[in-house]
């Protein structure tokens, strides 16, 4: 093989190397999923919810079949988790959340809600990968664009009179990440 024809080669190679170095770092510099223009837009569908403001109220099915409406958890703190199956973050932030539910307990109402995804798949998910917290189907996306939720995970911390205590954008690492949301919630300083 001549000289020429081993530099092309090795150019080519370098080239090919830089690519899967780039493809797999892409979530590292760019951490949205990538089912991420799945989701509703809320530029269209809704406008961004703000601190203080009321939270849209929502009647959904859980995946074991109980109906939960958002109003009739009126003086609870509420945590409604925004996830899909197919979200790597959303899956890492996971034990935090059961952490979190194994501490308070029936004094926090915590929902994970899934995204556009058929119950089916939901469903069998769970059976491998069993939560301590319900999830809710948010099978047409409806409730999502009413949270105005742009990626997942996002997470809404809503107060005991039903008003928006805080929103979280992006994955929590741990539950020590999150504790100062649910404390001041859980002890009333929300909105």
């Amino acid at each position: 093989m001549s000289k020429s024809a081993r530099k092309w080669i090795n150019l080519l190679i370098l080239a090919a190397s830089a690519l899967a170095v780039v493809w797999i770092l892409r979530p590292v510099f760019a951490p949205a999923s990538p089912k991420a223009s799945a989701l509703p837009s809320a530029s269209t569908e809704a406008a961004p919810l703000s601190v203080g403001q009321p939270a849209p109220n929502f009647t959904l099915t859980t995946a074991s079949g109980q109906t939960v409406s958002l109003s009739a958890l009126r003086g609870h703190p509420v945590i409604l988790n925004f996830w899909a199956t197919w979200c790597p973050w959303c899956k890492q932030e996971i034990p935090a959340f059961e952490a979190l539910k194994r501490q308070y307990g029936s004094r926090i109402a915590l929902y994970g809600v899934d995204i556009q995804e058929t119950p089916a798949t939901v469903s069998g998910w769970l059976k491998s990968h069993p939560l301590n917290y319900p999830i809710l189907l948010d099978t047409s996306g409806g409730v999502a664009a009413d949270y105005a939720v742009q990626a997942v995970p996002t997470t809404v911390f809503i107060s005991p009179s039903g008003k928006i205590a805080a929103i979280h954008l992006g994955a929590f690492s741990d539950q020590q990440a999150m504790a100062p949301y649910v404390q001041s919630l859980v002890e009333g300083k929300g909105s």
